[in-house]
């Protein structure tokens, strides 16, 4: 199933990464329109999903990898709720000071970042 949902995320991502990136400002963001994005994340956010489609199918060796790693990013996600999506912001914004989080945003961090631990343990577990 997570396969799957990595695949239509890839697949998002390469054909319509200014739509995806949108969708996500006006759900997570209390004033999208007041934050301006670097240049580089569209282009960088199709990269990402070519990236996510190559791991996720060119091996069960890749995408078992690939799983571990999201549980290491989810730990510090879990861990560091609020610095991980300040510093996130910080990257992606130019003006990441300007950006109002809507108050979900923190907790729902560490909440996927729980599914990304516990996905990598289940990975850890299998093997």
């Amino acid at each position: 199933m997570f396969r799957t949902l990595l695949t239509l995320i890839g697949i998002l991502d390469i054909l319509s990464p200014e739509k995806l990136i949108h969708a996500a400002e006006r759900i997570a963001l209390e004033n999208p329109d007041e934050c301006r994005m670097e240049s580089w994340v569209v282009p960088v956010a199709r990269a990402e999903g070519v990236v996510y489609l190559f791991l996720a199918w060119r091996s069960d060796a890749s995408y078992s990898a690939f799983k571990k790693f999201l549980g290491i990013v989810g730990l510090v996600a879990v861990l560091y709720p609020r610095r991980f999506t300040d510093y996130s912001a910080r990257i992606a914004y130019v003006d990441a000071e300007r950006c109002s989080w809507r108050p979900w945003v923190y907790p729902g961090t560490r909440l996927v970042g729980l599914l990304y631990v516990l996905l990598a343990l289940n990975e850890l577990r299998k093997r």
